[in-house]
Formats: structure tokens, sequence, C-alpha cells
């Protein structure tokens, strides 16, 4: 037979176990957000731009014009960070296309994209302007 101190020992390591596992759990689906700063780019236009050397770099050319055509626009949008490419999910999609209707800027249109990432989407919160580079 065990001794009480052994079973209880156990027992706290079990409780512990099971509360950490659900915090972590917690952590991945509610997230504390993240963000993102690159170029706003519709997804099909960025992801020819992912294949060149710069993708960021490539992006800065893309234009307002062509991110906003109806083609462009069904295709979703995403933002080209260094090499990296986040696809929006629905609400990104609403927030880019408001985003763009609103904006000034021609092309290089750098901002800062909050939300949660999963693989190579982004669930976005919100799109802000990016400070401009130095």
């Amino acid at each position: 037979m065990r001794s009480l101190p052994t079973v209880s020992a156990a027992a706290v390591a079990l409780l512990l176990g099971s509360s950490l596992s659900v915090a972590r759990a917690d952590e991945k689906t509610s997230g504390s957000g993240t963000a993102v700063t690159g170029v706003l780019i519709d997804q099909a236009c960025g992801s020819k731009m992912v294949k060149k050397d710069d993708p960021e770099k490539a992006a800065a050319g893309h234009t307002k014009d062509c991110a906003t055509k109806e083609a462009c626009e069904k295709s979703g949008y995403a933002v080209i960070a260094g090499k990296r490419m986040l696809k929006f999910d629905a609400n990104g999609n609403k927030l880019a296309k408001e985003y763009l209707e609103k904006t000034d800027k021609s092309d290089n249109i750098r901002v800062t994209v909050q939300g949660t990432e999963k693989g190579d989407e982004i669930a976005v919160t919100a799109i802000t302007p990016a400070e401009e580079k130095k």
C-alpha cells in the first residue's frame, strides 16, 4: 500500500498538469493577438509577389487601383511582411476594403494588422497605417 504523502503528491501533480494544459489551450484559442507590419495587398497579386527575392519590396509597388479591381478584391486581402504573406479572414477582408476606400495612398500601402495568427492566415481585428520606414 502506498503512503498518503505519495498519493497526495501524485494527485497534486495531476491537477497542476491539467490546469496548465487548460491554460495553454486558452492561449492558443483566444490569443493575446499579434501585430504585423507590412504591405496591404490582394491575395491574387500577393501570391506572385511572395515568389520574388524581396516580396515586401515588390509588393510596395503594387497599386491601390489594382487591389480594388473586382477580381483582385474577390481573391481576398493579405499583408506581406518580409518574405511572409498572411491571408486575411472575412473580417480582415472587410476592414481592408474599408481601409483602401479611405486611404489617399496609391501604392506602398504599409499597414499594421492586429489579429491572431493561425498558420498562414490572420484573424484580423484592426488595420491601421504603419509608421513610415526611416
